[in-house]
């Protein structure tokens, strides 16, 4: 997917109105092409990989938000506080339409850090501004038949998140 713009691939061989089924291949490529343009600090080309009406969860639990918009505030507080997103191995389920990778990201602890403080989340570090924290979680996206996420959740609890160690 990176910077081509050929359709996605679909199954073949699926039963009779299951033709539009991502392959296993695509749906890996579509939930680590997720990594890497949050990683490259591509907001737009990220809402590309999205449905305008995705619903999206991060952290499952927090509530459930809706659309491009609300995607785009959620991806741009990421990129503006330095997200690195390491993914793990992705896997496809049979479906054709889901994927999920576990994910170690790495942050700046501000701006977002101390609402993760008051939550009793993290602790509050000695020095704020030099500060990184650290998640673990497992990104779990849904396919529509035009290739595009319109479900994504992150799971990730309390135990999951650390301030990192200094560089």
């Amino acid at each position: 997917m990176a910077g081509s713009a050929r359709p996605p691939r679909r199954w073949s061989g699926l039963p009779k109105g299951e033709e539009s089924m991502l392959d296993e291949a695509a749906l890996k490529d579509l939930i680590l092409e997720h990594t890497r343009r949050v990683n490259a600090g591509d907001v737009e080309g990220l809402l590309k990989l999205y449905s305008p009406d995705v619903r999206f969860e991060d952290p499952v639990g927090a509530g459930v938000q809706q659309g491009h918009a609300a995607l785009r505030a959620h991806a741009t507080g990421a990129v503006n506080s330095n997200a690195v997103e390491v993914p793990g191995t992705p896997v496809a389920a049979q479906d054709g339409r889901h994927a999920a990778v576990p994910v170690v990201a790495t942050m700046d602890y501000l701006p977002l850090g101390p609402i993760l403080t008051r939550h009793g989340v993290l602790p509050a570090p000695a020095e704020p501004s030099g500060q990184r924290m650290e998640f673990r979680f497992l990104m779990v996206v849904r396919a529509g038949d035009d290739g595009l996420i319109e479900d994504m959740k992150a799971y990730w609890g309390a135990s999951d998140v650390r301030l990192a160690d200094a560089a």
